[in-house]
């Protein structure tokens, strides 16, 4: 009889452990996890870059409408009516922003003393062409 439980015992031991096509298919399932994760990565690192791109340039509109509020629009050649393009381009992180503006009557007829300022900057990311618009009013000082 102790033969035969051998036998048992040994064929016990011999179904034991992972077959080599058991493990292979293990490590293409991990693979393909770890390559989905590494690309999702990819993705969200060039949101954040379009992201910082934008909060640039909207601070660079908000700069702009800033100085434009402080000034009369009866004196100063900025806020004359008219298009105003800037050919100087601001810098940040690699990144040209082109600025421009208009100023504008605001429709409710000449003999009201509000205007309307158009901030309007430009970029490019990756052969891309970019664009904000900021709008708002300006009164008589």
């Amino acid at each position: 009889m102790k033969i035969l439980d051998n036998k048992l015992c040994n064929h016990k031991f011999k179904n034991k452990g992972f077959t080599l096509i058991e493990l292979v298919v293990a490590i293409l399932i991990f693979s393909i996890g770890i390559l989905g994760i590494a690309k999702l990565q990819a993705v969200a690192v060039q949101g954040n870059s379009f992201s910082m791109q934008m909060t640039d340039a909207v601070n660079i509109a908000y700069n702009q409408l800033e100085y434009l509020s402080v000034l009369d629009y009866i004196s100063s050649p900025e806020l004359q009516l008219n298009n105003h393009p800037n050919d100087s381009t601001s810098s940040f992180r690699g990144v040209n922003y082109t600025l421009s503006w208009s100023v504008s009557t605001t429709g409710l007829g000449l003999s009201v003393d509000v205007r309307d300022l158009v901030v309007t900057i430009d970029w490019m990311e990756k052969n891309t062409p970019h664009s904000i618009t900021v709008r708002t009013r300006k009164g008589l000082n």
